[in-house]
């Protein structure tokens, strides 16, 4: 059962009226609103909770509290603040963080862990999901400068040796070394700061 349906079942159909501003919440105070928005954005959500959380079905469970909270405070979203995507986004980001604290200090169950249960990387995204964070990183790759982009794109995706691009751009090993360094900080920076979000 999704959250919106347990939301309704348990008889929240929505959230005070008087509390929103008229044109205000992007309708995410009734069932339709809140469906409409969860279809439209839940990839993008998905995208952002799976970048903070490793455990997909963790990041399942921060989406939906995303849409709970959401839900609940549909009053403080202004649409004339912008879109409703990087507001979501945020939340997502939000609960998704608030979730690995809360695991993190959550004692293990066990002492041994068994190597199976380990998730496969390549199952544990989709091919929706992974060309959304194709995109944000083609995205944040284009905001690098020319000069940290170009040793990026060769050495880390193209997989050639520092030292085969120092010769090629007649600089030294170091320097590209240090340029992979700072423009991969600068990307991450990006990445977990909410890149779409801008």
């Amino acid at each position: 059962m999704d959250q919106i349906t347990h939301l309704r079942l348990a008889g929240n159909d929505g959230v005070d009226g008087g509390s929103c501003r008229p044109g205000g919440c992007a309708g995410l105070c009734t069932e339709a609103g809140l469906r409409a928005a969860d279809t439209a954005h839940r990839s993008r959500m998905l995208a952002r909770a799976r970048r903070v959380l490793a455990d997909p079905e963790l990041a399942e469970e921060a989406v939906q509290e995303a849409l709970l909270r959401a839900w609940r405070s549909c009053s403080t979203f202004d649409p004339a603040g912008g879109p409703l995507l990087p507001w979501l986004l945020a939340l997502t980001r939000n609960t998704a963080i608030d979730l690995a604290r809360w695991r993190g200090r959550r004692p293990p169950v066990s002492a041994q862990a068994d190597p199976t249960d380990a998730p496969v990387r390549s199952e544990a995204i989709g091919a929706e999901e992974l060309t959304v964070l194709r995109d944000e990183l083609v995205d944040a790759l284009a905001e690098l400068g020319p000069v940290h982009r170009s040793v990026i794109v060769e050495t880390v995706l193209r997989g050639r040796p520092h030292a085969e691009v120092a010769a090629e751009l007649g600089i030294p090993s170091g320097t590209v070394r240090s340029r992979v360094h700072y423009g991969l900080r600068h990307l991450r920076t990006q990445l977990e700061t909410g890149y779409a979000c801008a």
